[in-house]
């Protein structure tokens, strides 16, 4: 029998269409570049795909949603549900993007969205805490009193997800799979898109309207960015899965917002001004970091420096009394003199083809250096000498060109944790001169 789709002639089994005019051989008919009507009437995944789409087209164009609303500190929210299928349908996320220090989210990651996918395909019980979102833009119809309709826009990006990205992005993942494969189930796919998940609406835009009266500091505007940056930063403080590279990045965002009331910005404001010098060096053309310094904590980034312990290894040097006297850009141009003259003097440790054979850039060559970098400090206050000047530093620092940083061979290679920093800094120490004066029980570089 001849198939009336590819005009060979075949001995199996053969598929009517077009009403019974035509049939059309097996391999035809599951050729996913090919399609029959017919296919959808034999098919759940098929039938449901086509109810999901003629639904898209037949959708208004808003979304009402039954909340209550609410008032903390004038700020004005809402709690209601919503199921699945319509979150997907219209969330975004606000991305952290490290060139710009925009945005907020992390990246999301596989196995995480995996585990979960598995949990919601076979666990009988679950339960999902509710999303914290972002509405930039909302219409809010009381019906009776603080009870009423959110009306939403049927619009991508009219939700910024703030908390729970990787539970609603496992159900994204089912309904890829479920689009694009045969892999899920129809009936738990349909049961999963009509899953209600309860949902806490912060009307962002109102907010920024109230505080940006208030926010004095702020050169570039506020945002409803600024807004959600914040609440992020708050929920997500103390979990493990916001990386604390991007943790210091936002803290220094929020602070640049002008946002005020987070203690964490009084108690480590040395830290905040410990990031701009680390972002500033990770940006700044000719700067011996530039682009060495990963800002978000994302992985694989290919940048050997964590943010984060590029910023807590400066404690030491900015607790300094004499150090932490200075302004902030002096604390800046002598940590890039300090970082220019290593590099001059260790060029293959800050060669990209090169760098990973050098602890020089790793957590603890950074630890080691930057504690040494208050003993040099120290011995150019006591001569006089201009700290931010490298062509000072050079022969201040011609001591560590001998020392060995190489990752196979390195006395540094052995040791670890704040205990091996210390170690480290006494092992740079000894490599310099054997006349060490002690002043405040810190040993510091005595010049000859």
């Amino acid at each position: 029998m001849i198939c009336s789709c590819c005009g060979y002639e075949t001995k199996g089994k053969m598929h009517l269409v077009e009403n019974g005019n035509k049939r059309v051989c097996e391999k035809c008919w599951n050729n996913p570049d090919l399609f029959f009507p017919e296919k959808i009437q034999g098919d759940k995944r098929l039938q449901l795909l086509a109810r999901m789409a003629e639904d898209a087209r037949n959708q208004d164009s808003s979304i009402d949603v039954n909340v209550i609303k609410l008032t903390q500190k004038r700020i004005e929210m809402y709690i209601g549900k919503m199921k699945v299928n319509d979150i997907l349908d219209l969330y975004e996320l606000d991305k952290f993007k490290e060139e710009e220090l925009e945005g907020y989210q992390r990246e999301q990651y596989e196995e995480r969205t995996s585990e979960l996918v598995e949990y919601l395909a076979k666990c009988p019980l679950a339960v999902m805490p509710a999303l914290l979102v972002s509405l930039r833009k909302t219409e809010f119809e009381s019906q009776d009193g603080d009870f009423g309709l959110l009306k939403i826009p049927r619009k991508k990006g009219s939700i910024w997800i703030i908390d729970g990205q990787h539970r609603i992005g496992g159900f994204g993942k089912i309904r890829e799979k479920f689009i694009f494969s045969k892999n899920v189930d129809p009936s738990l796919f349909s049961d999963l898109m009509d899953y209600e998940f309860p949902v806490v609406f912060i009307d962002s835009a109102a907010a920024t309207g109230k505080i940006a009266s208030e926010i004095i500091q702020n050169e570039n505007g506020f945002s409803s960015e600024d807004i959600e940056r914040t609440i992020f930063f708050i929920v997500n403080k103390t979990q493990k899965g916001i990386s604390p590279s991007l943790k210091d990045a936002l803290l220094y965002r929020i602070k640049n917002s002008g946002i005020q009331g987070l203690s964490i910005i009084e108690k480590e404001n040395w830290r905040i001004n410990g990031v701009r010098i680390g972002i500033t060096l990770n940006s700044e053309e000719g700067s011996p970091l530039k682009g060495k310094i990963n800002v978000s904590g994302k992985r694989d980034s290919g940048k050997p420096i964590q943010l984060n312990s590029f910023v807590s290894s400066l404690q030491m040097l900015f607790f300094d009394k004499d150090f932490s006297k200075l302004g902030n850009d002096d604390k800046l141009r002598f940590l890039e003199a300090y970082w220019t003259v290593i590099e001059d003097l260790i060029p293959e440790a800050f060669e990209k083809k090169t760098s990973k054979d050098y602890m020089l850039l790793k957590a603890l060559g950074v630890y080691s250096l930057h504690w040494l970098a208050r003993d040099v400090f120290q011995t150019c206050l006591k001569q006089g000498y201009n700290f931010r000047d490298v062509e000072v530093l050079k022969p201040l620092l011609v001591p560590l060109k001998s020392f060995n940083w190489s990752t196979k061979a390195s006395p540094l290679s052995a040791l670890g944790g704040m205990k091996g920093a210390s170690k480290a800094h006494d092992l740079l120490l000894e490599t310099f001169s054997n006349e060490i004066e002690a002043i405040d029980d810190k040993q510091t570089l005595k010049v000859f």
